[in-house]
Parts: structure tokens; C-alpha cells; sequence
């Protein structure tokens, strides 16, 4: 009976635990962004400081969440038009990761969102080599980035872009070229190691502006975008509402 009776303690005392709260700001303020406000921002300070300015609910969900906006299915209307102003501070020096987890928190708090992950099959590009073999340069220097790079005057549209790397794997590459393209990459050339690279490209339709992503990929590093379907992760949101205030 002794024995029972500490099974039933320690079953109920098990059931009262209460989960942990969510990590989550000391202070926040959500708002509609002003109609006259032409500043684009969303910036993570240190101490602790979240500043998000006339942004859509879709652009915050892709960096709380870390995905992209083909990564997002679901939601109202108003996703992509409305726009909203965050400011948030946390205690301490938390991590960029953990400021995400409290922007989660806000989002579930002050837009009622619902949503969840899960794999979906879509659209996504296959990354292989090009009839020819591939045209990527042995690695100089000891440090890995990759970045996009604007080529037009500042009084120009631009149009003409080059995305450039030093000491990045084919991953890296495909995770690059992906941001550009609108789908996933998946890297499926079978190429292991660091390269540099750099691919100049044209974002218009006329061909006498520049080859576009697609060809210059081919024609620079000698690998190929083939269409495909794969598996794509993908944010199902299931409910949001507008904030009514701070």
C-alpha cells in the first residue's frame, strides 16, 4: 500500500509540473507602420534590442523563423501589404537565435499566430554539372563568404548584379543561389571542398542586358538549374489577426 501510495505522489506531483513559459521581451510596442514612412529596416541591436520598421507580417515571419518567403503557405490577405512597426528590448545579451525565439512569442502574443512546420512537395532546382564539367576556381585566402553585388550607378535601376564567393562549399552555393532564384536548391553535383566563385547575370528579360541567373550559371561556373520537385519545409500559417496596440 506504502508502495502504491508513492506512485500516485509521484504521478500527480508529475502532472502539476508546469511547462516553462516561452522565451519572450521585457518590453514591447506593435503598430501599424505610417502610411508616409519610406524607411525599410529590420534590425537586431546589442543589449538586447529589436527594431523592425514598415515591415509586412511576412518578411518578420521569415527572419523570426529563418525561411523564405516560398517557405510560407497560409495566412490572410493583408500578409504581404500591411506593414508594422516593432520595438522590443530583452534582458541581458541574448543570442540572435534567442531574439528570434522571443519574436516568435510576440508574433503568437500580439497577431494571435498559429503556425506550424511541416514538408510539403514543391518546386525546388537541382544544382548538377554542366555538359563540359564544372568551371570553379581552387580557393585564395583563408576566409568563406559570399555575397550579391550591385553593378549599376546609384541613378540606375539596377539590373546587373554579380553573386560572388571566396572559400565556399557547393552547399553554401546552392543555399546563395536559391536566395536569387525563389526555390530551393539542392546541391546534387556530387562536389566536395571550397571554391571561389563569381557569376555575372542580368534580372530583366532582354538579352542584350546580360544572361540571366539560369545562363550564367551554365556559362560561368558550369553547372546547371534543372527544375524539379523535392521536398520543401514549408511555415503553414493558420491563423493571424491584426494587432489592436501596444
Amino acid at each position: 500500500m506504502i508502495r502504491a501510495a508513492f506512485a500516485i505522489l509521484v504521478v500527480s506531483a508529475a502532472f502539476g509540473q508546469t511547462s516553462p513559459a516561452p522565451p519572450a521581451f521585457e518590453v514591447a510596442s506593435v503598430k501599424l507602420a505610417s502610411p508616409d514612412e519610406h524607411i525599410v529596416d529590420f534590425r537586431v541591436y546589442p543589449g538586447g534590442r529589436l527594431r523592425v520598421t514598415n515591415q509586412t507580417l511576412n518578411v518578420i515571419l521569415r527572419q523570426a523563423y529563418g525561411v523564405e518567403h516560398y517557405q510560407i503557405a497560409g495566412g490572410p490577405a493583408w500578409l504581404d501589404t500591411d506593414r508594422f512597426d516593432i520595438e522590443a528590448k530583452a534582458q541581458g545579451e541574448p543570442t540572435n537565435a534567442q531574439m528570434m525565439a522571443m519574436l516568435q512569442t510576440l508574433l503568437a502574443d500580439r497577431f494571435q499566430l498559429k503556425a506550424r512546420r511541416e514538408s510539403r512537395e514543391g518546386n525546388v532546382y537541382a544544382l548538377v554539372v554542366a555538359k563540359g564539367g564544372s568551371k570553379l576556381q581552387p580557393p585564395t585566402g583563408d576566409r568563406t563568404y559570399v555575397g550579391l553585388y550591385r553593378n549599376d550607378p546609384p541613378t540606375e535601376t539596377g539590373v546587373h548584379y554579380s553573386l560572388a564567393g571566396k572559400k565556399a562549399t557547393l552547399a553554401l552555393i546552392a543555399q546563395r543561389l536559391a536566395q536569387q532564384v525563389g526555390r530551393p536548391v539542392f546541391d546534387r553535383t556530387g562536389i566536395q571542398g571550397e571554391f571561389d566563385f563569381k557569376v555575372d547575370y542580368a534580372i530583366d528579360d532582354n538579352p542584350e542586358s546580360g544572361p540571366s541567373i539560369f545562363a550564367a550559371v551554365q556559362q560561368q561556373l558550369g553547372l546547371k538549374l534543372e527544375a524539379t520537385k523535392g521536398p520543401l519545409e514549408t511555415l503553414v500559417i493558420e491563423h493571424a489577426e491584426k494587432p489592436s496596440g501596444n
